[in-house]
């Protein structure tokens, strides 16, 4: 028996967020180790380098969300 693991896609909310808070994509920029306009890109093109678990810890943290709440269902 195969199981397939299903694909975590976060919210565009969650996008939009990134694309339009410059202090958040500093945030996100340092542990990636890359610049705030990558980060800006990164969020244009729905990259999966955003579901990174230090992304996604910044992410949290900015929000005051959980997890949960930044994936669609």
């Amino acid at each position: 028996m195969v199981v397939e693991k299903t694909k975590k896609i976060l919210k565009q909310e969650v996008y939009h967020l990134i694309r339009n808070d410059v202090k958040l994509r500093e945030l996100i920029a340092e542990p990636l180790g890359i610049a705030e306009s990558s980060v800006y890109t990164y969020a244009v093109r729905k990259s999966p380098t955003l579901q990174k678990p230090a992304v996604l810890n910044v992410i949290k943290k900015y929000t005051n969300k959980k997890e949960s709440e930044l994936f669609e269902t």
